[in-house]
């Protein structure tokens, strides 16, 4: 039974882009950065860059990110996960992640800030804005 699994490590890869986005994929794997990935349980998880891609023969995908370790301030409503040790390598089933961004520049919220829709849309006055 040869049900091997398939790997890839490099962000020229073509079959990249027929797993997830190309910059998704292309951009995460080359630059050492700060990523989100929001999750489906409304986590987001820091992360700095992506390792390697395994696909299965059945379609499952699992990538292998090398985690932040501290937030930095970065605050989601859904709670942020950060490596507990310094070994901050980590797998993730793509199929549980939701979307994927750009985490360096956002801009931190204050707790309550981060819970009110306005705010994080960024509509100011009215009604159910900020302050009200």
């Amino acid at each position: 039974m040869d049900e091997s699994w398939t790997t890839i490590d490099s962000p020229d890869d073509l079959r990249l882009g027929e797993v997830m986005p190309a910059w998704f994929a292309g951009r995460m794997m080359a630059d050492d950065w700060t990523f989100g990935l929001l999750l489906s349980t409304g986590q987001v998880m820091l992360i700095r860059q992506i390792e390697a891609v395994h696909l299965s023969p059945q379609g499952v995908v699992l990538v292998d990110v090398e985690m932040l370790t501290e937030a930095a301030g970065f605050s989601a409503p859904g709670g942020v996960l950060v490596a507990p040790t310094p070994r901050a390598r980590a797998t993730v089933n793509l199929a549980h992640v939701v979307a994927a961004f750009e985490a360096a520049d956002a801009t931190v919220l204050p707790e309550e800030a981060a819970n009110d829709e306005a705010a994080v849309l960024g509509r100011s006055g009215g009604k159910g804005g900020a302050g009200t």
